[in-house]
């Protein structure tokens, strides 16, 4: 009689380990169906001095991590997007970011696509970016798991580094020269051939280089980058194209220049 229990207890606990493990790649594939209904792939970098500045604004006690690599530029994310929308986002909500599957290239990350806000929780910008742009990537072959996800971003930074695009066209961090919108958009479409999108933040009415992003079909072929916001001679971006863009230096506590720079050209003009 115990024998007989015991076989049936060894068959259920089999079947309910069959049943959740059944139920768990249901759970993987749900929702796949609406992740596939995007048009292209946004690759987003983000300048660390910008990114540090927009955090520590928020709150005067943060503090920011930094690149190695002096000037380098780091990646926020690779986003599938629909034409004229945002997203989709979040296309499987039972997928979550798990660390174990970037182990092996895990200090690259920490380089490349390094989390800039000091003090967040570990894996929080991989985990997001998984998370929300990730699992609808995940749709196509080249971005199927975590792994080949954040391995394409570390791929796509090398091929197309922003801190050498710009200096190759005599664009360098500064915290007294600014740049022009269209000295921005001239040195991207030399090199690559193809509009990119340029994102600026703003600080105490000063605009600052924030990202700069570039697209790719579902192929990974570079295309120009499609937006609702262009502004005059078909730039893509968010950016006042009357107002100066400061790219300012790494590792320096830019505003104090910026404002003494400011200050002498209003200077130079009441003089005048």
């Amino acid at each position: 009689m115990c024998n007989k229990s015991a076989i049936s207890l060894v068959i259920l606990c089999l079947s309910l380990d069959f049943a959740y493990t059944v139920h768990i790649k249901h759970l993987r594939s749900h929702d796949f169906s609406a992740s596939t209904d995007w048009d292209y792939l946004i690759f987003t970098q983000h300048w660390p001095t910008t990114v540090c500045k927009d955090w520590t604004h928020k709150k005067p006690n943060h503090s920011c991590s930094y690149p190695k690599k002096h000037n380098a530029w780091t990646i926020h994310g690779i986003w599938p997007t629909k034409i004229g929308t945002r997203g989709p986002e979040n296309c499987n909500s039972t997928w979550l970011f798990d660390p174990e599957q970037v182990k092996p290239i895990e200090t690259d990350l920490e380089e490349t696509w390094i989390n800039i806000e000091k003090g967040t929780a570990l894996y929080s910008l991989w985990a997001h970016e998984w998370n929300k742009h990730g699992t609808c990537a995940a749709a196509i072959p080249p971005f199927s798991n975590e792994f080949k996800y954040f391995s394409k971003g570390l791929e796509l930074i090398k091929q197309y580094p922003m801190h050498d695009i710009l200096s190759g066209a005599n664009i360098f961090p500064s915290d007294t020269k600014p740049v022009t919108i269209e000295e921005i958009d001239r040195a991207i479409v030399s090199k690559i051939g193809k509009k990119p999108m340029i994102q600026c933040k703003y600080e105490d009415h000063i605009q600052y280089l924030f990202e700069l992003r570039i697209c790719f079909d579902k192929q990974l072929n570079l295309i120009d980058c499609s937006d609702n916001s262009y502004q005059l001679g078909g730039i893509i971006t968010n950016c006042n194209m009357n107002a100066e863009i400061f790219y300012p230096d790494q590792h320096q506590a830019t505003r104090g220049l910026v404002q003494l720079y400011k200050f002498i050209n209003w200077l130079q003009w009441f003089t005048l």
